[in-house]
């Protein structure tokens, strides 16, 4: 199999010069998913003078692949829970006296279908106690916070047909996470207004790439496991349905862009939130069809969409029907995984399991066009198409997640 490692997919500048004129960069989250690739990003492009990478999770237990050890090395790494004040202090203390002068916010809780205390500290606390801190600092860092595009309306036919919704869009969060991704944007424009904190908020389409455990892949499990059955995959609601996505490399180019642009404007007395929110997400417009399209010719299965009567049925009733979808899927895939030879839930991370939040019929549709103008952001993976997921397949693969 070809090596379709990250190694050889990073483009971008290299800064020139000595290293002391480059940026300190502290990343909060470093070992999520997000997280480890921006990291990679930043070594691989020398674009960093001191890199330090804050997490939870101990590196031993991230289930990091091999091409992220050196950019994520230990000697670049903090154990702390960010969301805790007492923790801040060291967090921001450097042994070579200097400062950092961006702070990418990647931490927080990614699962769905918790309950709103847990997003409450591990969104919403996490990102006000950083940013209250930076924002006492002198000289103060730039703040990147990486926040969700489903914190706007789902837009109806016409914005689509327009594009999609641009930063100025009018906001109604249609899930927990994104509720609490909301609140912190709030306070970041309370602290911006009250003590000058210099941010940017990227909001993001879901985010795939290598390695992914996230929205899509579940949809990739999914697909396997009807492979396996030899059954049509039927898809709730309808082939239009937006589920616009971006690739993880993109987000990276697009992180490093906004913490440039972050440091050249400052907010003024007129700024607003929109003002300093960025759209991300690729040309696409990724929408159910695509997906089911692709999978259906890497998986050589039937897929389809469900008529309107039954997603009628299940928008009444979809705690029932995503418990019946788990019921015929879970058992397949561990017998698949054990039959493979994989420790399932311990060896891989991924799973088929399928939450209620997952499946809203509600469109996340996002215009772009503000991040490219403005900071000048260039997409080098246009769109979602069958090659990039199987790599994403070839990548778990590779580490041994996949039956």
């Amino acid at each position: 199999m070809a090596d379709l490692s990250t190694a050889n997919t990073f483009s971008g500048p290299t800064i020139a010069g000595p290293s002391d004129d480059k940026p300190a960069v502290l990343i909060v989250g470093g070992l999520g998913y997000i997280g480890r690739f921006l990291a990679l990003y930043i070594h691989r492009n020398n674009l960093a003078s001191e890199v330090r990478l804050v997490d939870k999770v101990l590196p031993q237990l991230a289930r990091l692949p091999p091409e992220f050890a050196e950019a994520c090395s230990e000697d670049k790494f903090m154990q702390a829970d960010a969301s805790k004040e007492t923790s801040l202090g060291r967090m921001f203390t450097l042994a070579s006296g200097r400062h950092f002068s961006y702070v990418f916010n990647c931490g927080g809780e990614t699962r769905y279908s918790q309950e709103p205390s847990i997003y409450a500290l591990r969104a919403t606390a996490l990102t006000t106690n950083l940013a209250t801190h930076i924002a006492k600092i002198r000289p103060s860092p730039n703040f990147i916070e990486f926040s969700t595009g489903i914190v706007y309306k789902s837009p109806n036919s016409s914005t689509i047909s327009s594009g999609g919704c641009t930063e100025t869009a009018q906001l109604r969060p249609w899930l927990k996470i994104s509720r609490a991704k909301l609140q912190a944007e709030e306070a970041l424009e309370r602290l911006a207004r009250e003590q000058g904190l210099k941010y940017v908020c990227l909001r993001l389409a879901h985010v795939y790439g290598e390695y992914d455990v996230g929205f899509l892949a579940r949809g990739l499990c999914l697909a396997r496991v009807y492979q396996e059955l030899n059954k049509e995959l039927k898809w709730l609601w309808s082939k239009e349905l937006r589920i616009n996505t971006v690739h993880v490399l993109d987000v990276c180019s697009a992180a490093w862009k906004a913490a440039d642009w972050c440091s050249r404007n400052p907010p003024t007395e007129q700024s607003n939130m929109a003002d300093r929110a960025f759209n991300i997400v690729d040309n696409g417009d990724t929408k159910q069809e695509t997906l089911a399209t692709i999978v259906s010719n890497i998986f050589n299965i039937r897929t389809g969409f469900q008529g309107s009567f039954i997603s009628s049925f299940a928008k009444m009733n979809l705690d029932s029907v995503v418990d019946d979808v788990n019921d015929d899927v879970l058992q397949p895939w561990a017998e698949m995984m054990k039959k493979a030879g994989i420790d399932h839930g311990q060896g891989s991370p991924l799973s088929p399991f399928m939450e209620k939040e997952l499946l809203k019929d509600s469109n996340l549709c996002l215009n772009a066009r503000k991040a490219k103008d403005v900071l000048g952001w260039i997409i080098e993976r246009e769109r979602l198409t069958e090659e990039r997921l199987r790599e994403i397949i070839a990548s778990y693969e590779r580490v041994r997640w996949w039956p």
